[in-house]
């Protein structure tokens, strides 16, 4: 069965750091996370679109990894947890982070994936998608710390390619 590459915690930190050019920590979760409505879908496809992962963020960490990389403020960030969405800006930043992403679930032995698109509401969400926040091949969950902005959690989770 071929799998996706799944990084480990400390690529994630090593890619995130001089992405948004403010030091991240990274811890992993005490359980599984878990979302609301208005968490972050970023969706990746392998060559022959065949839905390979998902990488979930809490509206929280969302909003602080954007602004960071968008070189806004941390109150910017605050503003739109306050409001339960990303502004424009914000989502675009952040779907800019979500499609760099992509390359640490690429490697040279497993199959190639591309970032697709974000889905920022469960609304959104496919039924395959659905399937496979419930029951992942494989899953990493973290906890983003982002120094002068904020933290959230992350969750990195693998479909099965039979």
């Amino acid at each position: 069965m071929a799998k996706i590459h799944m990084p480990a915690i400390s690529e994630l930190g090593e890619k995130l750091t001089p992405l948004v050019g403010q030091p991240t920590r990274i811890s992993e979760s005490a359980r599984p996370n878990s979302f609301d409505d208005a968490c972050c879908t970023a969706r990746y496809i392998t060559r022959d679109d065949r839905l390979a992962a998902l990488i979930r963020a809490d509206l929280r960490l969302a909003a602080h990894l954007g602004a960071a990389l968008a070189m806004m403020t941390a109150d910017d960030a605050e503003h739109a947890i306050t409001d339960g969405t990303l502004d424009e800006d914000l989502t675009d930043a952040y779907s800019e982070i979500a499609n760099i992403l992509a390359s640490l679930l690429c490697a040279d032995d497993a199959p190639h994936v591309r970032w697709t698109e974000l889905e920022t509401d469960v609304a959104g969400l496919s039924e395959g998608d659905k399937t496979l926040i419930e029951d992942p091949c494989e899953r990493i969950d973290v906890e983003v710390e982002i120094e002068a902005f904020g933290c959230g959690r992350l969750s990195i989770l693998s479909a099965r390619l039979d």
